[in-house]
C-alpha cells in the first residue's frame, strides 16, 4: 500500500525548492584542458555555489549528449544564472540551465 504524505506536504515541497540542473558540454577549447585545469575549474564553481548558499553534485555523463550534469540546490534563479555564467567564463564548456521542482518523492 502506498505511503501517504501529510496533508499539504507535496504542495510545500513543490512550492519551496527549485533544483537547477546544468547540462555541461566541453567546447573545443575545453577538450584540450589538462586534468589539473579541469579540477581547478570544478573547484572554482563549487566555491561560487557555496558562496551563494547552495550545494552541488557533479556527475560524469560521458558518452551522453553532455559530458557532465551538475545538480544544484539551495540557490534562487538569479544565483543559478550567475553560476552558469561562471561555469562558461573561460570558454572551456557550454552549460545549459534547466530548473525544476520535484513532483514526486517516494
Amino acid at each position: 500500500m502506498p505511503r501517504s504524505l501529510p496533508k499539504g506536504a507535496a504542495k510545500a515541497a513543490v512550492k519551496d525548492e527549485v533544483t537547477h540542473f546544468f547540462l555541461i558540454k566541453r567546447t573545443e577549447k575545453g577538450g584540450g584542458q589538462s586534468a589539473t585545469q579541469e579540477k581547478r575549474g570544478i573547484n572554482d564553481v563549487t566555491k561560487i555555489v557555496r558562496k551563494e548558499g547552495g550545494q552541488c553534485h557533479l556527475y560524469s555523463s560521458r558518452g551522453a549528449s553532455s559530458d557532465y550534469v551538475s545538480v544544484i540546490t539551495g540557490v534562487n534563479t538569479a544565483a543559478a544564472v550567475r553560476i552558469a555564467e561562471e561555469i562558461e567564463k573561460y570558454g572551456a564548456v557550454k552549460a545549459t540551465l534547466i530548473s525544476g521542482v520535484e513532483v514526486f518523492a517516494p
